[in-house]
């Protein structure tokens, strides 16, 4: 059976009654990087998600970032610019908040509503203490 990203969103969606949450994008590397496209910071979602709940993500959210397998950087590279090998893969970056506690499924929300249908990213990681740590 193949499964699409949106039957996945769908999925998704159906679950977000019962545990709400929302994220908002506050930095775009690619855009930085590269420049080619608009600037996705101040992106937020999902589309369930009311303006109260962003607002939550923005001033009470947990750190999270997105990751492709390295094909933002291969650009940059083949560009001439420097890469700073701690940013490897690092597409976007932002904040969640979450009703429920950590460390749940509605954690990867930001990788399955935005990160893989707009860029391909692959990975999802979350700020803990001074490191990042992938789920």
């Amino acid at each position: 059976m193949v499964v699409s990203m949106a039957m996945i969103q769908a999925a998704r969606a159906a679950e977000f009654p019962a545990s709400p949450y929302a994220w908002v994008i506050t930095r775009d590397r690619d855009h930085e990087l590269h420049g080619t496209s608009e600037s996705e910071v101040g992106t937020a979602g999902p589309r369930q998600a009311d303006e109260q709940m962003v607002e939550r993500a923005r001033t009470e959210g947990r750190r999270f970032r997105l990751l492709d397998e390295g094909d933002i950087d291969e650009g940059a590279i083949a560009d001439g610019k420097d890469v700073d090998e701690a940013e490897r893969g690092v597409v976007y970056e932002g904040l969640i908040w979450t009703q429920d506690e950590p460390v749940g499924d509605v954690d990867f929300g930001p990788l399955y509503d935005f990160g893989t249908p707009n860029y391909g990213c692959v990975e999802i990681q979350y700020r803990d203490g001074d490191r990042w740590v992938s789920l």
